[in-house]
C-alpha cells in the first residue's frame, strides 16, 4: 500500500456516507462541529485519534483501512502456458479440473 495514494478525508467521508447517521449526528456524537467534520473530509491526512473517534461513533474500525492490504494487493497474477501434444490435451485438462492447481504446480517444482 502506498500512503501517498490515500486521501484519508475521502475515505472518512465515504465511511460516514455509508453509515445510518447524518453528518450532523456523527459530528455531535464525536463531540465536534459539523464544520470540523466537513473540514476533515477535505484533508488528505488526519490524526489517528480523530479517525479513532469517528470509528467509535460509526462502530467501524476505520484505522484498519490503512493496516490491511487491499483486495488487489492480496492477489497475484500468474500466467501459465503449457505446451503439450494434442493427444494429451483432454487428459491434462481433466487433471487440472480434478486437482487443485496449487497441487499441480507444487508437485512439478
Amino acid at each position: 500500500m502506498n500512503a501517498k495514494e490515500i486521501h484519508v478525508g475521502k475515505l472518512l467521508k465515504e465511511a460516514c456516507s455509508q453509515s445510518n447517521y447524518k453528518y450532523a449526528e456523527i459530528a455531535e456524537l464525536a463531540g465536534i462541529s459539523r464544520q470540523t467534520l466537513n473540514g476533515w473530509f477535505k484533508k488528505p491526512d488526519l490524526y489517528v485519534k480523530d479517525l479513532f473517534t469517528i470509528s467509535q461513533v460509526l462502530g467501524r474500525d476505520l484505522v484498519a483501512l490503512f493496516t490491511q492490504p487491499t483486495e488487489e494487493e492480496q492477489r497475484t497474477k500468474v500466467v501459465l502456458q503449457i505446451e503439450i501434444d494434442k493427444s494429451k490435451s483432454n487428459e491434462v485438462l481433466q487433471y487440472i479440473k480434478d486437482k487443485n492447481l496449487y497441487e499441480i504446480l507444487k508437485s512439478n517444482t
